[in-house]
């Protein structure tokens, strides 16, 4: 992984960040005609990171976007299951381990405690 790798909470923030604008531009406070469900919310902003654009270089990176929108469509069970299955499929073809110790250690911990949370290790 070259330095260009984008860490855990630098993509943690950035999607909150889309998922606040998305929220605000297309949810029920803009009172405007067409507003989107919270599915179609997370739905897009996980389409704008994981729609074949190469936003990222590595399936760690992959794996953390995955693991934070499951989290952020908990409320959705066919979403979920959906990010669940790609988190088995990414941990299934890559070793977690030698993935964890390619990045800092501090960043490691907090990702593999929400991995623990989650039930995925």
């Amino acid at each position: 992984m070259g330095d260009s790798r984008v860490s855990y909470p630098e993509m943690k923030s950035s999607v909150l960040e889309n998922y606040w604008e998305a929220c605000r531009d297309h949810g029920p406070a803009t009172k405007a005609a067409g507003v989107w469900e919270l599915a179609q919310i997370s739905s897009d902003v996980y389409d704008g990171y994981a729609g074949g654009s190469g936003s990222f270089d590595s399936p760690l990176e992959y794996l953390m976007l995955e693991v934070i929108s499951l989290v952020l469509s908990c409320w959705y069970p066919d979403q979920a299951d959906f990010h669940r299955a790609r988190i088995a499929e990414l941990m299934r073809d890559n070793d977690i381990g030698a993935m964890l110790s390619s990045i800092p250690f501090d960043e490691a911990e907090v990702f593999k405690h929400d991995l623990k949370i989650l039930r995925i290790i």
